[in-house]
């Protein structure tokens, strides 16, 4: 078995690195906003707060914990382990100590929350002088095309200085400023300005050269795929290269997937994400979508999800996942189901929706009633048309009324019974609870070790 398992001795004697110091924060104080923390606790009159940190910041956590304590009288909990994502604010474990609100720190995806929040963003360095006569080089004005200009939240804290030099340099062009609170044009956590402070709507940016300041990564990825602009460029400071940004690939491959959404027959709606208000919109809407197009949806929520746990559910077609834009298992491959974002269902099966998408809605809020991308969804009749994978005869059978009928009632009824049958019909049902049945036993000593190898079995 030695050739076959790993060492038990080695996981169980293995130590985590963890950097406890707090080297590269000197200033502790100012690079996590303590002052600012304490002041909006203690004018908001919080009791209980929770301050959630991303794994790379549980080193300091304990430090921010003492900082804030000294200066304000309130019960704090550190959150390290997030229902989902880091960039997203944990209210489901606020919940869990009835908290009043969060200090969220680290990178964040700008998701509206239904807790009171307050975002400390990460600060980086950013050589200006030398970002800026990049620019210069390679964009001499502004006098033909306008640009706008984004740059990473972790330079936020200079932002003053950006604008500064930027507008100096091109007076006629735009930035798009990180705004945390919600606006009318806020779009992914950003508000377009002028020279003079003026808010645009994104829209205004399909004819502009748009440049990022900052790494590559999910962010940049969902607005060069989200914004239409004229062209795409990404700066990153740390190697002083501009490179041009196409996702023509990427727009494929999701073309391809709506095709899937199509073909479906079982949907299954995956939870990643339980803030806000509209998290339970979205979900009211995707199930309206599947049943006016007579498919079947089912609610899935796994938590963390993977390949082990989305293999559980054989009879699903494809996962529509309800998360935020930052989330990046859009575009795993590893999983035995393909998963798609709400829009590419919108597109699949909304016939009031342009199916020739050049650009992509990553935020599903953007889908809802009152927002920029919102559409009706009209009652389908039945229709036939050829799949452009399999190559055959695709029939869309609905009920005729509003689902008001009782034969459409018991048509979802019997969808229920069908999937409980394939659960009762498998080997292994997870499990039982067996209450009343289990004799009443004192706690004692149970086993130690791992289950690869427990203290008490031989080698």
């Amino acid at each position: 078995m030695a050739n076959f398992t790993t060492d038990g001795k080695l996981c169980i004697e293995r130590e985590l690195e963890i950097d406890t110091t707090v080297k590269q924060f000197d200033d502790l104080i100012t690079r996590f906003d303590i002052s600012e923390t304490c002041q909006w606790i203690t004018d908001n009159n919080f009791q209980k707060v929770c301050l959630q940190f991303p794994d790379e910041l549980l080193g300091v956590s304990a430090k921010i914990y003492e900082e804030i304590k000294k200066n304000v009288e309130v019960d704090l909990y550190i959150l390290g382990d997030t229902s989902y994502a880091s960039c997203c604010v944990d209210s489901v474990a606020a919940m869990h100590v009835q908290g009043d609100a969060i200090v969220h720190y680290g990178h964040t995806c700008f998701s509206k929350t239904n807790i009171p929040v307050f975002t400390v963003l990460p600060k980086g360095l950013l050589d200006l002088e030398k970002t800026m006569k990049l620019l210069n080089d390679n964009f001499n004005s502004d006098e033909n095309v306008k640009l706008c200009l984004f740059y990473d939240a972790e330079f936020e804290h200079c932002r003053d200085l950006i604008s500064r030099h930027w507008f100096r340099q091109y007076p006629h062009s735009y930035i798009s400023y990180v705004e945390i609170d919600e606006k009318p044009n806020r779009f992914l956590g950003r508000v377009v300005r002028n020279k003079e402070g003026e808010d645009f709507p994104v829209e205004v940016l399909k004819d502009c050269i748009c440049i990022h300041v900052g790494s590559r990564g999910q962010t940049l990825f969902n607005y060069t795929i989200s914004i239409a602009a004229s062209e795409w460029y990404s700066l990153d400071p740390k190697t002083s290269k501009i490179e041009r940004l196409e996702e023509t690939i990427w727009f494929k491959r999701r073309r391809f997937l709506v095709e899937k959404c199509k073909d479906a027959n079982v949907v299954g709606i995956l939870i990643c994400k339980l803030a806000g208000d509209q998290t339970r919109d979205i979900i009211s809407r995707m199930k309206q979508l599947c049943k006016v197009n007579g498919k079947k949806s089912y609610i899935v929520s796994v938590g963390k999800p993977n390949v082990p746990k989305l293999a559980n559910f054989p009879e699903i077609d494809i996962y529509v996942m309800v998360a935020c834009p930052e989330n990046d298992l859009y575009s795993a491959r590893d999983f035995y189901k393909p998963i798609v974002y709400p829009y590419e269902l919108e597109v699949a099966l909304n016939s009031n929706r342009d199916p020739y998408f050049t650009t992509h809605v990553t935020d599903y809020d953007q889908l809802l009633p009152g927002r920029r991308h919102h559409c009706d969804i009209d009652h389908v009749k039945e229709t036939t048309d050829v799949s452009l994978i399999t190559g055959k005869i695709r029939e869309t059978k609905v009920d005729t009324n509003e689902g008001s009928s009782t034969n459409l009632v018991e048509k979802q009824n019997w969808a229920l019974e069908s999937i409980g049958q394939n659960l009762q019909d498998r080997s292994w049902k997870g499990l039982e609870q067996k209450l009343g049945e289990t004799e009443v036993k004192k706690a004692e000593e149970g086993r130690k070790g791992i289950a690869i190898q427990y203290s008490d079995e031989p080698e």
